[in-house]
């Protein structure tokens, strides 16, 4: 009996992280897939020769954000659209960087823990999005523009 029960306990283990490969993996292949469509694109559209980092921001549009070098090996930045529409592209010297932004929340918000940091692309332009704990635990949204530095949009105490 205990060889049974030590089987069918196995066997349900087995079919629970084989399925949950195979969620994860179906669960993630539109995102693979936009990824793959934006850098074709970047290769085709842009100066950027060396990619070295894909991310996606989720805002008033959807962006893939690609990072990478070009050419003359300068650090540039794209969003590309979700929707078909043109590439916008920036070099990473003109704007701030990451840090000087992180530095700029902890300056004027004390948060408790920073909960991410993503570039993104709003109707003013390219933003840094910092999300954040503040210290009563309220999820907080603070947008800086990535040209300047300055404050753009707070969501706070959600």
């Amino acid at each position: 009996m205990k060889k049974w029960i030590t089987i069918i306990s196995l066997l349900t283990i087995v079919l629970g992280i084989t399925a949950s490969v195979i969620l994860y993996q179906v669960s993630r292949n539109p995102l693979d897939i936009q990824a793959e469509n934006a850098e074709s694109r970047i290769k085709e559209e842009t100066t950027i020769v060396e990619i070295e980092k894909t991310s996606f921001y989720n805002g008033s549009d959807s962006y893939v954000v690609v990072t990478g070098k070009n050419d003359q090996n300068e650090k540039v930045i794209a969003w590309v659209p979700k929707k078909n529409g043109k590439i916008i592209e920036e070099k990473w010297a003109d704007g701030i960087s990451k840090d000087q932004a992180i530095n700029k929340l902890n300056d004027e918000k004390q948060p408790k823990k920073l909960l991410s940091v993503r570039l993104g692309y709003e109707s003013v332009g390219p933003v840094w999005e910092m999300t954040y704990l503040d210290q009563q635990d309220n999820l907080n949204y603070f947008y800086l523009l990535f040209s300047t530095g300055e404050w753009w949009r707070k969501i706070e105490n959600l």
